[in-house]
């Protein structure tokens, strides 16, 4: 018998398990709202028994920042790799692209994620040690000091304060999002936010054309 391939075979079907848990409890969160739906719920969707469940999630909240790190991985790391675009297309694709996520996600998800995160500054994402805010202002300055490295914003521009200030306006169309049960679009206000403030906020420190 062949171990390696044995464990490989293994490994995917883990995978899988996990996959069909996430899209499973995706669907149901969806359907009934995050505290009507229990791990047995979510378990019997996923056709799994319940103790598989908890091989891989330590608990129900866990599914929300599983589902979350999916859809937000290497966002800023894609729009630091993007070619010929200037420094405010690049701002503009990580906010579309990020509030995009957040509704794809679904309004319960999206609640419950706001829950978790207001309830405990301390929940960390998973082997990092730091919380989901921190790691979105690490992602936005690393698209601010990427784009000074790369001549497209003057040395003294403010990283510190221009990330704060963007991922407050993306955590706020997030919240009001929520608040207004989908009325207001988080993607149609992040769009009128890049057109017009954010636009604004970045121009001042753009190298002028030289002479």
């Amino acid at each position: 018998m062949n171990v390696a391939k044995e464990l490989t075979s293994r490994q995917k079907g883990a995978i899988e398990t996990r996959k069909k848990i996430l899209e499973a409890a995706r669907k149901a969160i969806l359907e009934k709202g995050f505290d009507k739906v229990s791990v047995s719920d979510i378990a019997k969707e996923a056709g799994v028994a319940t103790g598989s469940f908890y091989t891989y999630f330590k608990k129900k909240e866990d599914i929300i920042e599983e589902l979350n790190k999916t859809d937000f991985s290497r966002l800023a790391e894609i729009v630091n790799q993007m070619k010929g675009k200037s420094v405010i297309e690049k701002l503009d694709n990580y906010c579309r692209v990020f509030m995009k996520a957040v509704e794809r996600s679904g309004l319960e998800i999206c609640r419950q994620w706001l829950r978790n995160h207001i309830a405990s500054a301390s929940t960390s994402l998973e082997n990092s040690g730091i919380t989901k805010y921190q790691g979105d202002i690490l992602a936005m300055k690393s698209v601010l000091n990427e784009a000074i490295r790369q001549g497209q914003l003057r040395e003294d521009t403010p990283v510190e304060e221009l990330a704060f200030l963007i991922n407050s306006q993306l955590y706020g169309f997030m919240l009001i999002w929520c608040m207004t049960d989908g009325e207001v679009a988080g993607s149609g206000q992040t769009k009128n936010y890049c057109q017009y403030i954010l636009k604004n906020s970045v121009q001042p420190y753009i190298p002028s054309a030289p002479q």
